[in-house]
């Protein structure tokens, strides 16, 4: 922390904290022997040595704060560190992700400051180190602007999904920078590329049986999906869920596998370039080598080359954009029905001998068109004229379906992958020379090798519906934890999931409000957890108790038994979880409701009886931990009806507090004749 004291005298004149580069000078940070930087309190990363303080402002809203903005000389990585004007209780908190850019939302600086902490913001590209550079340079500045020379002032670091791999770079290959973190929805080596291909083989397999699987993953179900596919069905759906795609999260199909969460999107832009760029012969070998589906005698296989489209063309005409960008050409010809998405053309050299690039389109058989899509090569681009060559087909995306079989982890620990593994323990799949999540992981992190030696305390969450991170491999790294850590395990790391919650950290669409709960109130109670437990010695509330079967993770029906943070909730109707009703009669709900012991009180209920994510408010009485509510409905049309209730909890039972209210849901079928 000395190293930056140079900052107080730089503050001390505005006009000179606009011009002047603020050069740390000390001792280097060093490389770890897994070829991270270990960033330390006092060392002085070379990369990040250099600051330039562009502006620091006095602002109001969303509550009054400073607001100390600036840049790393020689990058492109900005920063803002956002000091409340009261309440500051000797700490910050700290949020990052790879993309995010450098200005925090107004929750995050609000929660912060009710917290008892200011916010640093940084721009992602940096990994951990350029966030440790902003986190320590904070220190001096907040010191100067509180006026508190002495202070000792803890730091708290956090993010989701991408942000989890930074995350773990921090609280793994820094010292006394952060005292604590949270992995949020936590992405670990394994989990991308396989994570998607997952999905996309959940996608080509089960779209067109997916109102069948829709229905027997509702609540008051009566039948396992499994019952209602078909041979290539059930083992498609068999391998995702193993593997650990939550079975309940099909009922949002196109969330996994659709354009819901942009996912198609994803697959086209960055699994298939990505496998493409690390493993390029992969494709051929697909179609063309023993042990690939693409060339595998079975129904499965049998599948995949009847989805398998492909043909030779001519361009007649081209379409050009603004710039002169081609954005779509006319074909000699679209065969009927081609593949709604996974399309990619090959430019074809004049011979047709040779490949000069690729592209994406969307084809139309009617009018013989191709939609090019956005973000394409220009260089490729540029050969489309009249006459030219082009190869049609859809073999990448269909490969690269089953890339994860050809990626069974070589670490240990990775228990769902024995699925793709023999009775001898040998993978199934031959197997390629690189392991991509490894070097994914690695870089996105900013060099973290995740093997549990944890340096802060760390207080993992996770996700049971998630379809991005699954829930499973949280698992994972807490056994590398137990074993790094030995005896000190239960004084520094706590792994919790959250019930109908999905992956991303943004507002839960309408449509989805119904069977999901943002988790994000979750999140800020285990930030303030981690606090008194850092500052305090206070031990945070167990995590949750779960199993693991056929990787699906698996938590208690009571809240004394699952453990947590999360209210439990059970709506039903005359003790039942599905009934049948006549149009026009009146139906009576009763919600039970649970708080796990010490962990607060039911703040709130809220009721969706026609299960479209419109919730109106319930009576609550006195505060308690156990609530039974009633309510009654009813429903004037026929049809089959999702009704919830939607709970929330809160540590102290506070009905004003914006942040920490825990929320949950509980969900039931109604059938009306």
């Amino acid at each position: 922390m000395r190293y930056w004291i140079g900052v107080i005298a730089v503050f001390a004149n505005l006009a000179e904290s606009l011009t002047s580069p603020i050069i740390v000078k000390g001792p280097s940070c060093q490389e770890t022997n897994d070829g991270a930087v270990l960033v330390t309190a006092d060392c002085v990363d070379s990369t990040f040595n250099t600051v330039i303080i562009d502006a620091q402002k006095d602002i109001s809203t969303p509550i009054p704060h400073r607001r100390i903005s600036g840049h790393f000389n020689g990058s492109k990585i900005d920063f803002n560190i956002y000091l409340p004007e009261s309440e500051w209780k000797g700490r910050f908190f700290q949020l990052v992700y790879p993309l995010q850019n450098s200005t925090a939302e107004d929750a995050e600086i609000v929660f912060g400051a009710e917290s008892g902490g200011y916010t640093n913001r940084v721009a992602g590209g940096g990994g951990y180190r350029a966030d440790a550079a902003v986190a320590k340079l904070s220190r001096t500045i907040a010191m100067k602007y509180y006026e508190k020379p002495k202070s000792n002032i803890y730091g708290y670091i956090y993010g989701a999904s991408g942000g989890s791999f930074v995350t773990a770079g921090a609280i793994e290959n820094t010292l006394n920078v952060w005292q604590g973190g949270i992995p949020i929805v936590q992405a670990v080596p394994i989990s991308d590329p396989n994570n998607f291909c997952l999905r996309a083989l959940a996608g080509l397999t089960l779209r067109s049986q997916k109102d069948a699987i829709v229905n027997s993953v509702r609540p008051g179900t009566d039948t396992s999906p499994f019952v209602r596919l078909d041979a290539v069905g059930r083992q498609a759906l068999r391998e995702v869920t193993e593997l650990g795609i939550p079975l309940d999260a099909f009922e949002d199909f196109e969330g996994i596998a659709g354009n819901r969460t942009d996912f198609l999107q994803t697959f086209r832009t960055m699994v298939i370039p990505t496998i493409e760029s690390f493993d390029p012969s992969y494709f051929d070998d697909f179609w063309t080598k023993k042990g690939y589906l693409g060339t595998e005698k079975s129904k499965l296989g049998d599948f995949f080359r009847k989805l398998l489209y492909e043909y030779n063309a001519t361009i007649q005409a081209v379409k050009v954009g603004d710039g002169g960008v081609p954005v779509a050409i006319k074909l000699n010809g679209v065969p009927p029905t081609p593949p709604e998405f996974g399309i990619q053309l090959i430019v074809k050299s004049k011979d047709g001998k040779s490949s000069l690039g690729t592209f994406t389109a969307q084809l139309d058989s009617r009018l013989k068109t191709a939609v090019i899509d956005l973000e394409q090569n220009s260089t490729v681009l540029a050969l489309l004229t009249q006459g030219t060559q082009v190869n049609v087909n859809n073999r990448a995306w269909l490969a690269a379906a089953t890339y994860h079989r050809h990626q069974v982890p070589t670490r240990d620990g990775f228990y769902a992958y024995d699925y793709l593994r023999d009775t001898d323990g040998q993978p199934k799949y031959p197997q390629r020379e690189v392991l991509i999540g490894d070097t994914i992981s690695f870089g996105a992190s900013g060099g973290c090798s995740f093997n549990g030696n944890i340096t802060t305390k760390v207080i993992v969450m996770d996700a049971l519906q998630d379809f991005d991170a699954l829930p499973w491999q949280a698992t994972w790294y807490r056994a590398q934890v137990q074993k790094a850590l030995g005896p000190r395990f239960n004084d520094n790391y706590r792994l919790h999931y959250v019930a109908n919650a999905d992956h991303f950290i943004d507002p839960v669409p309408q449509d989805q409000l119904t069977r999901i709960v943002a988790y994000n109130s979750a999140y800020q109670q285990h930030l303030r957890d981690l606090s008194v437990w850092v500052e305090k010695g206070q031990q945070p509330p167990d995590g949750t108790s779960f199993t693991v079967d056929n990787g699906q993770v698996k938590v208690p029906a009571s809240a004394a038994q699952r453990k947590s943070i999360q209210p439990v909730v059970d709506l039903r109707v005359n003790g039942k979880e599905r009934v049948t009703t006549k149009a026009g009669r009146r139906l009576p709900f009763s919600a039970h409701i649970e708080v796990p012991p010490k962990t607060g009180f039911v703040t709130s209920v809220e009721w969706d009886f026609d299960g479209t994510g419109k919730y109106i408010k319930g009576s609550l009485g006195t505060l308690q931990t156990v609530v039974d509510v009633k309510a009654s409905h009813t429903y004037w049309k026929e049809g089959t009806y999702y009704p919830s209730v939607r709970v929330t909890s809160h540590r102290d039972g506070s009905t004003k507090d914006k942040f920490a209210q825990v929320a949950n849901l509980g969900r039931m079928r109604v059938i009306v004749n």
